[in-house]
Formats: C-alpha cells, structure tokens, sequence
C-alpha cells in the first residue's frame, strides 16, 4: 500500500518571478541589480543615493528632516553647527590657536575633513582681521605729524595730539616747521598755500632724482594735492592701502613659501607643503593680531593692554618655531637657524611689500 508524499507548499508568484529572474540574471552573466528600495525610504536631493543617515553615503551632504527655508529650524542648525563640540570650526580655531602646525601636518596626511579647509580658513580669517583693523583706526586717538624742512629735505615726527598742540605753543617758527603741525595726516601744511608748495617740492624731487619714475611726476604732485587738500583724501587713502594689503598677501605668502623652499631643500619638499605651511601660520598671525586689535578696542587701560601685547610679541615667534618643528621635523638649532633666517627675508620682503602697496595705492588714487 503505497502513502502519499505530502506536497511542498506553492512559492508565492512573485518570488517565482523573483527567482527567475535572478536566474536569468547568472545565466546571461549580468551585474547584479541595485537592491530594491525600502517603503518611505528618501533619496539624497544632491546625487540621488539612499539615504542611511543623516548624511549621504555618497556625497556628505545632511539630510533635513525639516525644510532649511523654515526660520527657526535654520536658526537651530546655525547654534549646532556653531556650538557643538566636533564642529569642524572649534576644532579648526583650537588647533590654529594652541597647537602650531597641527594643521599642516594633518593636511599633508591626508587627515581633512574634521577641519576647515586651509584656504578658506585664511580668507576669512584675514577678512575679519583687516574688518577690525579698519574700524579700529577710524575710533583710535588721533596721531599728529610733525612736519618741517629746512630748505634741503624734509623730517618728520609722530607724536600725540597733546605734546604737538605744546610744542606749537612754545613758538616754533613757521620758517623750522614749514608744515606746521596737522592731526591724523588731514593736512600736511596749516594753509593751502603751503599744502600745495609741499606738493610742488615732491613733484620736483620725483622729476630730478626719480630717474625712470621721473615720467610719474605730474601723477604723484596731483594725486598729492587730491590727499592733501581735499576733504577725506587721507581717508581714501587709508581705505586704498587696507585694501591693496589684503591682495598684496596673495603675493607675499607665495614669496615667503618661495624663501622656505630654499631653506628645506633637504629633504626635497613640494612648494605647495611649505605655502600651506605659510596659509596656516598666517592665519593665526592675523587671529592673534585681530584679538589684541579688538581688545584695544574694548579697553585702552595699559595695565590690561601691556601684558596681552607682550604675551602676543613672545608668542608668534615661539608658534612659528614650534610649527617648523612639527611639520619639517628637523632638530632644535638647524630650526632656530632657519627661522632667523626666515624672520629676515620676512622682514626686508614685508618692508618692500608695504612700500609697493602704499605707492601704488597712492599712485591709483
């Protein structure tokens, strides 16, 4: 007597279709197909992958829950990205504060995405910097410029507004200070009359010892008399060199790096490693001198002002020693060598830089 084999449940069709398919798929050798989406599952706006998380698996963007349009969500994203503690700007402004070349080496390690990037890091920071900078010298005490000649050259004298308005009551002679004494460069003569003979002496020097600069005679005498008599030239000029000193950057740095690759040539460097390197440092040169510019702001007592000045002083040339240390790894007094060195090229590079961007803002006026 025979017993009857129970039969094995029927597939569902659609894994029947499923099955066949996969089938196929070996059969004719083809890729394997993207796994279906999940119900309610959202694609990344920016490339269209599944989105897994908060951040996209194939290009970091965030995922919203809620639209960005929304005001208060927007206000909140701002205070997280702002306050919370892995912010890639806290650890970005920490690490350019307190651990010279942190930065660099990181970059050069391939280690980035926790931090912002160099170039963008030094733009904004040197933005703000000359922002304060700017602000602070329209608010500050006015400086005074004593101005004389005595028929053969001309000296001069920064002093404050109070010792110039006593040394102009103790009866100094029109003939011993020619240009008279004048607040905040607004004038270099007390009349007109002698701003513009004061204009006609530099144009006349220009013409005689300038030799091939002699041609810009007739440009520097006008532009002379546009700052000098004229309401608010100081000022544009003031406004002109701040600005051209933020592009000249963009020509220092590239010498500074150069200066530097003539230092390290062994071991063979890229240039690039020694620019960065500079990107870094500047930065933080700018946020330290940006911080004891704006406190100068805020307070003008010298029992605060002295000690964070001199703290500042000490400690850039201490950072930049540290930093060369950390991202050329190289000894003690071959790194103090080098940044004697290199404190000298940035000076005599830094003193010509200011020249040409005072000339040529004078000369653009």
């Amino acid at each position: 007597m025979s017993s009857a084999v129970p039969a094995e449940p029927a597939a569902p069709a659609g894994a029947l279709a499923a099955a066949s398919s996969y089938a196929a798929g070996e059969t004719a050798g083809a890729p394997d197909a993207a796994p279906p989406l999940a119900a309610g599952a959202r694609l990344c706006a920016n490339c269209g992958a599944p989105l897994t998380g908060r951040y996209c698996s194939e290009c970091g963007q965030r995922h919203h829950d809620q639209p960005i349009a929304h005001f208060w969500h927007f206000v909140r994203e701002a205070a997280e990205d702002l306050t919370h503690a892995d912010s890639r700007l806290w650890q970005t402004v920490i690490a350019l504060l307190f651990r010279p070349g942190f930065l660099t080496r990181e970059f050069l390690e391939d280690r980035r995405v926790r931090y912002l990037p160099p170039v963008r890091l030094y733009l904004v920071v040197s933005v703000i910097f000359f922002i304060i900078a700017g602000v602070h010298s329209r608010i500050s005490n006015p400086q005074v410029l004593i101005l004389s000649e005595d028929g053969k050259s001309f000296h001069y004298q920064v002093v404050p507004a109070e010792k110039a308005r006593g040394l102009g009551a103790v009866g100094q002679t029109p003939a011993r200070v020619a240009g008279g004494v004048v607040t905040g460069l607004e004038a270099i003569a007390p009349t007109a009359a002698g701003r513009q003979r004061v204009c006609r002496q530099l144009g006349s020097f220009i013409e005689q010892h300038g030799g091939w600069l002699a041609p810009l005679e007739p440009r520097v005498a006008q532009n002379c008399l546009a700052v000098l008599t004229q309401s608010g030239g100081v000022e544009r000029l003031d406004e002109a060199v701040t600005h051209n000193l933020e592009r000249a950057m963009f020509v220092f740095l590239p010498l500074l790096a150069l200066v530097m690759k003539l230092l390290y040539v062994k071991p063979p460097r890229h240039y690039v490693e020694h620019l960065l390197f500079f990107l870094h440092s500047h930065a933080f040169v700018f946020a330290m001198l940006g911080l004891g510019t704006l406190l100068g702001m805020i307070t003008s007592s010298g029992v605060v002002l002295g000690p964070v000045r001199a703290a500042i002083t000490i400690y850039i040339p201490i950072y930049f020693y540290r930093a060369m240390r950390r991202v050329y790894e190289q000894g003690r007094w071959l790194t103090l060598s080098k940044l004697s060195a290199l404190t000298v090229a940035y000076f005599f590079l830094g003193v010509l830089m200011l020249l040409t961007t005072v000339s040529y803002s004078f000369l653009v006026l």
